[in-house]
This record gives structure tokens, sequence and C-alpha cells, in this order.
């Protein structure tokens, strides 16, 4: 419980290890004399560690040798410990005072303000009107009003079609996305081609003004013109229209991925380092000295924040790391299994690459084993509208 690990922490306790052969008869001494050892941990036949509180510690000298045990102190940790560093170095402490005074106070403030995805709107015109709406370079960014700032920006920029501001430490992230303006329209009495926008199989073509040149079941390439706006006639002079039509194809979507078939899960194996941080700002200040002890790890963190006064937020945060020693265990995946997973990744990875409202007429997929790896190659067959117009670049004399 949180209450009893405080109480642990404010009266201070420290991590032994107990070494000997005769580790039970040490544990019921420790009982028989009202001494509380808990998280006991057995590293190995002759080795136990176990934490204990200050008084009990002291208590232990009695039962020592009657154990046949010995005892040494592998960590020391609470108030205690830490209030007696602090009065052993009173000028360490008092520059640590003053300096998290300053770092706090540099912190609140942006000093920088970045402006990215303007392409049209420049951004000395942003920066004017995060200027007039109270967002720039050297303002208490606690007094902001972020959701104001975003609604009055949509409002008075013209062709602003979202804008995203993000506080990071002292840097103010403005993201602008703009309107994308849809293809023109070629008018009617321009003259034009309909060229094909991707690669595919001709399937049906409707040339409504102007002449087919392609016809069902050719090839085309990008680019490749369709339906043609120079209208030629022996024995007449060419003439030029709007090209207008339909043409529909048959395209192809590929997508390649792999999965293994042994999968590798991490188990704890109940040994625990712990770390200490307090962030303030963008600046980490460690508490718990000492590297980790393990190669292989479990990561699990918490983040407690300090209770912020009216509308001031207080950038001070309290990261508690633990670092679980842990062992890899290999597992292997059932082929089956596997190929389902892989074909259901792989096809939400195309469809989403995918124009929407195409017709699919076919789904073919091939798999691929190798070793402890399945490799599948989805190709996909849709039916999709491939013209688009294009001005002839034809001066008419």
């Amino acid at each position: 419980m949180l209450i009893v690990k405080l109480w642990n922490f404010f009266r201070g306790y420290v991590v032994i290890k107990i070494e000997g052969f005769s580790l039970e008869k040490f544990i019921n001494y420790a009982i028989a004399r009202g001494i509380y050892l808990w998280d006991i941990v057995r590293i190995d036949y002759t080795t136990l560690e176990a934490k204990v509180g200050l008084k009990g510690y002291k208590e232990l000298r009695h039962i020592v040798k009657r154990a046949g045990c010995k005892v040494r102190i592998r960590e020391k940790i609470g108030y205690p410990f830490f209030m007696h560093k602090i009065r052993a170095r009173k000028m360490f402490t008092i520059g640590f005072v003053v300096s998290i005074c300053i770092i706090v106070c540099t912190t609140s403030f942006i000093w920088n303000v970045e402006i990215t995805g303007n392409d049209k709107i420049s951004k000395a015109d942003i920066e004017k009107h995060l200027t007039a709406l109270g967002l720039y370079e050297g303002v208490f960014k606690y007094k902001l009003d972020i959701n104001d700032i975003e609604n009055s920006m949509m409002i008075e920029i013209k062709n602003l079609a979202w804008v995203g501001i993000q506080i990071e430490g002292t840097k103010a992230i403005v993201e602008i996305v703009e309107n994308i303006d849809p293809p023109q329209k070629i008018p009617k009495n321009i003259p034009c081609d309909i060229v094909a926008i991707k690669k595919g199989v001709i399937e049906k073509l409707i040339a409504k003004n102007g002449d087919a040149i392609v016809m069902k079941g050719d090839i085309v390439e990008k680019g490749e013109t369709l339906i043609t706006g120079v209208i030629t006639r022996e024995g007449l002079e060419n003439r030029y229209v709007h090209g207008f039509g339909e043409v529909f194809a048959r395209t192809y979507y590929e997508e390649n991925d792999e999965i293994s078939l042994i999968k590798t899960r991490k188990i704890k194996t109940g040994n625990k380092f712990v770390r200490r941080i307090i962030k303030i700002g963008n600046n980490q200040i460690i508490l718990s000295l000492g590297d980790i002890p393990y190669n292989n790890v479990i990561i699990e963190k918490k983040n407690k924040s300090l209770s912020g006064w009216r509308n001031i937020k207080i950038p001070v945060e309290i990261i508690i790391e633990e670092y679980y020693e842990a062992i890899d265990k290999k597992e292997t995946i059932d082929k089956k299994a596997a190929k389902k997973a892989l074909r259901e990744k792989i096809a939400v990875t195309l469809m989403n690459k995918m124009p929407k409202g195409i017709k699919i007429l076919n789904q073919d997929i091939k798999f691929v084993e190798e070793k402890d790896q399945i490799k599948a190659k989805l190709t996909i067959e849709a039916l999709e509208q491939i013209g688009v117009q294009q001005k002839i670049q034809t001066i008419i004399k």
C-alpha cells in the first residue's frame, strides 16, 4: 500500500544482504525478537536480500552471531539518509534550491515559436496573428489560452484548414494545415486531351467528345493520351476540341510483408532496480545513483505531477522508473495463425493506400516460407477511372 511505503520512506530503511548456511534460523530469530523484514528475495542457496527499518537493523546485531550469518548494507533509502546528506552539504543544498527556482522561472516562459506546415500563407503573417493573440517569444506560458488562440486563427486567416498549438517546455510548436485547392476544371472552350493518371489495362472507354486512341485490352502508362482533342480527318485541317469522356481500366496494387514464426516474450525474474528522477521543465535530476545492474529488463514508468495552484501549472514532475530483470522466452507461432495475421495486416496497409470508392475485382496472396519466417505478397486487381483532362500544348493559328 502507498501509505505503508510512505511510512517506510519517512522513517528510513536499508536493503541488506544476508549470507550464511542458516538463513531460515536467521529469519526465525528475527521474528522472535519482533524485527520486521519485508521484500525477502533468495538470491542463491546461501544468500538472501531483504529490507528492514533502521530500528530493526540495530536489533539484528543480537542475532547475527547466534545464526552464524553475515549482514551487510546494500542500499540506504529514506528521508533520514536524505536529510543527513543535505546537512553535510549545506552549500550544495542552497545551490540546488536556487537552481530549481531559476529553472522554474526560466521554464515558465515561451522562448521559441516554431511554425510548420505553411506553404501559401507567409510565416510573417502567421507570426503577426499569433502576436496579436498573445503568443510570442517571452510570454508567460501559463496565461495562454491555447484553444482560444487556435479558434481565433481559424477565423482570422483565410485558406486555413486546421491549426494546432502544442507547448513543449519553452517551445511553442504551431502546426498549420492549409486548404487544398480542388483540381482546376478546364473551361469547355479550351482544347484538351484525356490522359492516364496511372498505369492500367483498358476495360471500358467512352469518348463523348474527341477521338479515342486506345481500345479495350490495351496496356497504358501514366501520362499516355487516351482520348485526343485533336480531330484529324483526311483532306481537312486539324480541328481542336475539348476532349471529354470516361475511361475505366483494371489497375493493380501490390504490398509485401513478412512475419517471424519465433516470438520472444520477456518474463520477470523478481529482481528490481528503482530509479527516481525529478523533472523540472526540460531538465532532469536523477536522485537514485548507480547503474542498472541488469542487461535484459522490463521498464515500467510512473509519473507524478505536482498539483497546480489556480490556473498555474507547476512544471515539476516526479518520475519513478522500475527496471525488472527479465529473461527471454521464445515461443513458436502456429503457421496458420501467422498467415492469417499477416494477410490481415497487408490488406489493411494496402487498402489505406488505394483510392476510396474503387471497385475491387480480385485479390491474390502468395506465401513463401523461409526458415523461421513467412513472407507474403498481396495483389489486388481493381476497376477505376484513370482519365483526367490535360490542355493541348499547341498554338492554334
